[in-house]
C-alpha cells in the first residue's frame, strides 16, 4: 500500500499554440508522464528561477488562494 500523499489539484482550461502543444505532447511521451505533470514541472522550475519557489504540492500543505473555493 502506498503512503504517498496526493497532490492538491484544480482543473483548468488553457489555450496553447499548436507548436507548444506538440512539444508538450512529445515531452510527456518521452518522460512517460502526462501533460499536466509536465506543465506543473515547467511552471515550478520557472517560478523557482525567478525567486518564487512554490513549495510542496501535497494536499496537506495546500493553502487556499483568495477567491478559490
Amino acid at each position: 500500500m502506498s503512503t504517498r500523499k496526493r497532490r492538491a489539484t484544480r482543473s483548468t482550461g488553457v489555450s496553447l499554440e499548436l507548436a507548444v502543444l506538440d512539444y508538450l505532447s512529445r515531452l510527456a511521451e518521452q518522460e512517460e508522464r502526462d501533460r499536466s505533470f509536465c506543465i506543473n514541472q515547467i511552471v515550478r522550475e520557472h517560478a523557482e528561477r525567478h525567486g518564487h519557489p512554490l513549495g510542496p504540492s501535497a494536499e496537506s500543505n495546500h493553502t487556499t488562494v483568495p477567491g478559490e473555493t
